[in-house]
């Protein structure tokens, strides 16, 4: 199991999977922009011997590490990998001071690992997604690295 930055040519097996997984899922210019012109973007893949099983997005602004998309394929998930990827993913934030993100209300496994990472809803968006269902905006607050005195 490793991950990886993501490539142009992952971005075939990742719009694919999008479309599995997500209602309103990205468009493969999405991806694109992410990866070739978003300079706060870090574009990762989850793979296991050659497979792609999982992807993320996430944006490095300043004190904010907002994860923009986060996915397992789904003849892997309720393997604990989701909860691997986020656990790693994590380690990117770097000195960022808190984690953003949103997920639909209706997705209670996301929101549950969510929880599980010191996540809290912050505030609701109403009618966000295309098919008028509520996000909710989940933010973790990084603890502050202690410095030897």
């Amino acid at each position: 199991m490793q991950i990886r930055r993501m490539t142009e040519n992952d971005l075939g097996i990742i719009t694919h999977l999008e479309q599995l997984l997500f209602e309103d899922p990205w468009q493969r210019k999405s991806f694109e922009f992410e990866l070739n012109r978003n300079r706060y973007s870090i574009c990762l893949v989850l793979e296991d011997k050659g497979r792609i099983i999982g992807y993320a997005i996430v944006w490095k602004i300043y004190e904010e590490f907002h994860i923009a998309n986060f996915a397992i394929h789904p003849d892997f998930q309720g393997q604990k990998l989701g909860t691997y990827f986020l656990e790693q993913l994590l380690q990117y934030a770097g000195n960022a001071r808190y984690a953003l993100l949103e997920v639909r209300e209706s997705n209670l496994p996301a929101r549950h690992l969510y929880k599980k990472f010191g996540f809290k809803t912050i505030m609701k968006r109403h009618y966000y997604y295309r098919n008028g269902e509520t996000a909710l905006v989940m933010q973790k607050i990084f603890e502050k690295k202690k410095t030897g005195t």
